[in-house]
């Protein structure tokens, strides 16, 4: 077993990593340890030979060179000084390196597109050089951090070296690559940070100093070390701290760890609930974006939390960079957005959103610059946005006085009396109306959209947006991208990769789109039921039986469902009933094991119902065709009550007319903007057992909306058709309402 300690210093090409091995190894000598340092690849020894000329462009390019290809060239140069590496920590020596299997890993790294095909050639390479060739593990490697240009910038200003007769060679002049690595670096921090530590070397947009990025090296390396061989040599006087690494809160104590100071510990209990035990909270003395960050480094860094904040973010509360790096959630708001990009923005399930209540908007009014609420396509030629403003005014100003006349006839059948008929009421009315009348308004209408998402997620949304065909949501997409990089300038960097995703799920959808048209009728006409449930799993709800008892048994799944299979159904319904449990509210749902029991439904429903119900995050396969006012629309009873109903009819007949002048014209997209809120649209959505309790119970409750009732009453049917044990247990849906 190695005695001895390995330290590598990794980075991109241009991150310093030269200069910063050889002062690491002066101070561990002067300190008195035995040093054997290495430095790949060994440019000077054969086993370079192939490193040398694949560096030289002699193999070809780097997208010619595949990274298993390349790696092997580095991993048996590597394999060739294994024997001195290993002899050397057996004495107990400390090994510094100046980069290692990190390299490979990182700039190799950079020719997957797939995260996931990525990560299979970091185990892939680990496997080969510390599994198969034996070559000793680092005990842990530094990653010197610099952004791309700046790395370059320095690569110009090297020495000539050996193995090429260019200024740059074939990783260093491409500078895609050395962004890409970069992003490969911080990957393998993230993914094996027992491996691998992040030290930055930019702070607040500016590279720090040699020796303050020695210094952080030396406070990480220090605690690793062995005990020295012989005594320290004579040497010049330590140089002060420098000012960046100057922290009141950490000290390093006599055994070399470190710790927190007198002050330190004041802070911290001012910042968390519980300075020193192993469960506590946060409290408001950092921001919740710095508290984001902390949270955010816990995959680069090993140490206690509390130490990390003290550290990175307590003396600044948080450097600029460390905090446009951190995967913190962003607040983004959408004004002015068509109901129809609102639900293109809220189609991820990794995000929350907000959107403004329609009750609140006052759709009957005019703008301040005498406008209707509703989008307006600006690519449209000027003929066709005529008659699309036109008619939509006429939409809006049927609208309004709808409004008024619904809102008199309510305060004429109204039974409150007249010492109460306030302001209040008047309001009240005036909601009642807006909101039966709400089918009537275009999908057009504009709203506000709030969303909440972080790190992948936004990256989904921004890419979804850019690929999307609707003109609004690509501008949408741009508008997002540009305000992202204003607060993180490494947002999406990678234009080649950005273009890349996005022309994949552009071509995707074209491509799908072209087949459907080919092969498909153009036929929207339908006979079949407004809700259909399409698939089942399982189809015999006790099936369920031996996954309820899996966390009591003590027996792999598959000997459970054998034992299981003989019991008689009375004894199945036993577990059964046991697992439901007596519910006392619908807030208690039952075990996860009801999450294997799946239902998939095809519906046909207004447009505010599926609104409503795209809202349930949790459902899988939640997908909807194109709006088109060809499925019909129903007449709510108020409104004939209230002798409205030519009226209403009139919005839905010149609906159809705008709609019929775009898809004539030929923009068939934009005719959907055209389609009113209550246009049937067919969609079609998949949930598990256990959020049927939750979506079943919420809307099969007394005073739950009404149109939402009547769909969900429906599929609750359907649902207590094929698992009766099942729909039974959900008991606060209603009796009432099940019928």
């Amino acid at each position: 077993m190695a005695q001895g300690t390995f330290i590598v210093i990794e980075g991109t090409d241009g991150s310093g990593k030269g200069t910063q091995f050889q002062l690491l190894k002066e101070r561990l000598e002067q300190g008195g340890y035995d040093v054997a340092a290495f430095d790949f690849p060994q440019y000077e020894q054969p086993s370079s030979y192939f490193v040398r000329k694949y560096l030289n462009g002699e193999f070809g390019t780097i997208d010619e060179v595949g990274p298993y290809t390349a790696s092997l060239f580095y991993a048996l140069d590597r394999y060739e000084a294994a024997p001195r590496i290993r002899e050397a920590l057996n004495a107990g020596k400390v090994v510094i390196s100046n980069r290692f299997t990190g390299s490979s890993m990182g700039h190799q790294g950079t020719k997957f597109s797939s995260a996931e095909e990525r990560r299979g050639f970091f185990i892939w390479l680990d496997n080969l050089e510390f599994e198969m060739l034996r070559i000793p593990r680092p005990t842990m490697s530094f990653v010197l951090r610099v952004p791309a240009d700046v790395a370059q910038s320095l690569v110009d200003k090297k020495e000539a070296r050996s193995y090429t007769d260019k200024k740059r060679d074939l990783h260093e002049a491409d500078l895609t690559h050395l962004e890409r690595a970069v992003a490969v670096y911080d990957d393998l921090t993230q993914l094996f940070p027992k491996d691998f530590q992040r030290i930055d070397c930019v702070r607040d947009q500016q590279l720090m100093s040699i020796d303050t990025v020695q210094e952080l090296i030396w406070q990480k390396v220090r605690p690793m070390l062995p005990e020295p061989h012989g005594p320290a040599r004579a040497k010049a006087p330590e140089a002060p701290v420098p000012e960046a690494l100057q922290n009141p809160y950490l000290g390093y104590t006599a055994e070399g760890h470190l710790g927190v100071t007198a002050a330190g510990h004041e802070f911290l209990t001012q910042a968390v609930t519980n300075p020193t035990g192993n469960v506590y909270a946060f409290t408001d003395k950092l921001s919740p974006r710095v508290i984001a960050a902390v949270m955010d480094r816990l995959g680069s860094r090993g140490d206690d939390v509390r130490l990390i904040m003290l550290d990175e973010f307590a003396t600044a509360q948080a450097s600029d960079a460390l905090l446009a790096e951190a995967n913190t959630p962003q607040h983004i708001m959408f004004e002015g957005a068509s109901n129809l990009l609102a639900k293109k923005l809220e189609r991820g399930r990794r995000a929350t959103y907000v959107e403004q209540s329609p009750l609140a908007i006052r759709y009957d009014q005019k703008d301040v610059n005498g406008n209707y609420k509703y989008y307006v396509p600006d690519h449209l030629p000027v003929t066709v946005k005529a008659r699309y403003c036109a008619d939509m005014d006429e939409i809006f100003t049927q609208y309004a006085a709808m409004v008024q006349s619904l809102t008199g006839y309510l305060a004429g059948v109204s039974s409150t009396p007249k010492a109460e008929q306030n302001a209040a009421w008047q309001t009240a009315l005036r909601d009642q109306a807006c909101d039966v009348l709400r089918p009537v308004l275009p999908v057009a209408a504009k709203m506000a959209v709030g969303v909440r998402a972080a790190g992948q997620p936004l990256e989904d949304l921004v890419t979804r947006l850019l690929a999307d065909e609707l003109p609004e949501a690509r501008k949408a997409g741009e508008q997002l991208l540009a305000e992202q990089r204003k607060l993180n300038p490494a947002f999406l960097k990678d234009a080649a990769a950005l273009s890349a995703s996005t022309t994949y799920r552009a071509q995707a959808s074209r491509q799908l789109t072209a087949l459907a048209e080919k092969y498909l009728p153009a036929n929207h006409a339908t006979e079949a039921a407004p809700v259909q449930l399409t698939d089942i799993w399982p189809r015999n709800e006790l099936e369920l039986v031996p996954d309820m008892l899996y966390t009591a048994a003590g027996l792999p799944l598959a000997d459970l469902r054998r034992e299981v299979s003989s019991w008689p159904y009375n004894r199945k319904l036993e577990v059964f009933e046991a697992y439901v449990g007596e519910r006392q509210t619908r807030q208690h749902t039952p075990g996860r094991a009801l999450e294997k029991a799946h239902y998939s439904w095809d519906l046909l429903t207004d447009y505010r119902v599926f609104q409503d119900l795209q809202r349930h995050q949790m459902v899988d396969d939640l997908e909807w065709q194109q709006l088109t006012p060809r499925y019909g629309y129903e007449v709510p009873r108020l409104v004939e009550d209230a002798g409205l109903t030519d009226q209403y009819e009139a919005c839905f007949d010149r609906s159809l007319a705008i709609y019929s002048a775009l898809q004539q014209a030929g923009y068939p997209l934009e005719a959907q903007y055209a389609t009113l809120l209550g246009h049937r649209l067919r969609w079609k959505l998949t949930y598990n057992a256990r959020e049927a309790f939750c979506l079943h119970e919420q809307y099969l409750r007394p005073g739950s909306d009404p149109a939402c009732r009547t769909v969900v009453r429906h599929m609750h049917q359907r649902l207590a058709e094929a698992h009766p044990l099942l729909a039974e247990a959900m008991q606060f849906a209603g009796p009432d309402q099940n019928s």
